[in-house]
C-alpha cells in the first residue's frame, strides 16, 4: 500500500533555501534549461536525482541521496529534516514502518517549490522504533488492537480514578492529571445522548503500520472505516505538567465522536487529540470541547473536554 503523506510540509521553511549548484552555475543550468517552471513537470525532471540504500535486507534505517543540485526538505512521513546536496548529500532517516513507502523531497527552484516523490521500499524493521509508536502499534503490519478500558483493579496497584468508570467515552474538565479525572463517563450498555449510539465493547480502534500509518475504527452499529493517523511526541509546558505526552491526528471519527454540526469544537478532519497516556496497556485520548453542556465538572477547569479511554487487546 502507498503511504498517504500526513505530515504537513512547512514550506515556510524553504523560503530561505539556496542552490548548492556551483556559483558558476545558475539555476537555469543546461540539464533543465528547456523545462517550464510547472512543478509537475520539474518533479518528473527530478525524480532521477533522489535515490535511497538500505541494504540488501531492506532495513527500515534509510540513507536518502540528493544529486538534484538543490537542497531541499525530507519529508519521511514521520518527520522532516533538511538534505543538503554538496558533499553532504545524504541524510539517515528512521521509519517504523515496512512496505512500499513513498517520501517527498521538496525543492525551490527558480522560485517555484517542486515536490519530488522518492519511492522507498522497507521490508525488515531492525532498528529501534520511536517509543510511542512501538506502543500504539507494536511496530507491525498486524498492529495492535485498542477497546475499551474497563478494568478496575486498584488493589493490584492499577491507576485508580474519582467520578466515573473506565472505558468509554465521557466529558469532563479538561485538567486531567495522573491523580485522576474529575468527570463523568458513559458506562458500557449505556445510550450517548449526543450521538444517539449505545456504548459497546464491540467498538473498538486498530493502528498498524503496514506500509504506512493506518488506523482501522469499528463501530458499535458493526461497520468499520479505515484511514490514517500521525503520532507526535511532546505537547506544550502546561499539557507536560498534567503528565500528557503528545497529540495524534486521526483523517477519520473515533467511536462517539461528535460530528455533522452537534455541539463540538473538533468536528474538521483530520482531528487533532491530546494524547494524555500510551503505554503498553493503556490508551487515553483527548479533545477540547464536545458536550460542555451535559457535563458535570469542576468549576476550576474552564474547558471542557471529551475522553477516549483505551486498553490493548490481549
Amino acid at each position: 500500500m502507498k503511504t498517504k503523506h500526513i505530515l504537513s510540509l512547512a514550506f515556510c521553511a524553504l523560503v530561505g533555501l539556496t542552490s548548492c549548484l556551483d556559483t558558476s552555475v545558475a539555476d537555469d543550468h543546461e540539464a533543465f534549461a528547456n523545462v517550464s517552471s510547472d512543478p509537475q513537470k520539474l518533479s518528473q525532471q527530478f525524480a532521477s536525482s533522489f535515490s535511497f540504500e538500505n541494504g540488501s535486507q531492506h532495513s527500515n534505517k534509510i540513507r536518502v541521496y540528493n544529486n538534484s543540485g538543490y537542497e531541499c526538505q525530507l519529508n519521511y512521513i514521520v518527520g522532516t529534516t533538511m538534505l543538503g546536496c554538496g558533499t553532504e548529500n545524504y541524510v539517515d532517516v528512521i521509519v517504523p514502518f515496512a512496505g512500499q513507502l513513498e517520501f517527498t523531497a521538496t525543492l525551490l527552484c527558480s522560485g517555484t517549490f517542486v515536490p519530488v516523490t522518492i519511492p522507498v521500499v522497507v521490508e525488515t524493521i531492525d532498528n529501534e522504533l520511536d517509543p510511542l509508536f512501538k506502543a500504539l502499534t507494536g511496530g507491525s503490519a498486524e498492529g495492535r488492537t485498542w477497546q475499551w478500558w474497563v478494568g478496575r483493579d486498584y488493589e493490584n496497584g492499577n491507576y485508580e480514578y474519582i467520578d466515573g468508570s473506565w472505558g468509554c467515552v465521557g466529558g469532563g474538565g479538561y485538567g486531567w492529571s495522573a491523580t485522576g479525572p474529575n468527570w463523568v463517563c458513559y458506562g458500557i450498555g449505556d445510550t450517548d445522548e449526543w450521538t444517539g449510539q449505545t456504548v459497546s465493547m464491540d467498538e473498538w480502534v486498530k493502528f498498524d503500520v503496514d506500509g504506512g500509518p493506518n488506523v482501522t475504527v469499528h463501530y458499535s452499529d458493526g461497520t468499520e472505516k479505515k484511514g490514517t493517523f500521525t503520532l507526535i511526541s511532546g505537547t506544550t509546558p502546561e499539557k507536560a505538567d498534567l503528565g500528557w505526552i503528545g497529540t495524534m491526528k486521526l483523517s477519520i471519527p473515533l467511536p462517539h465522536q461528535i460530528v455533522d454540526g452537534q455541539e463540538s469544537y473538533y468536528l474538521d478532519l483530520p482531528a487533532e487529540f491530546d494524547v494524555a497516556m500510551l503505554d503498553d496497556e493503556h490508551l487515553i485520548l483527548i479533545a477540547p470541547g464536545g458536550g460542555g453542556l451535559h457535563i458535570i465538572c469542576d468549576d476550576s477547569w474552564a474547558i471542557s473536554s471529551t475522553h477516549w479511554t483505551f486498553q490493548i487487546v490481549r
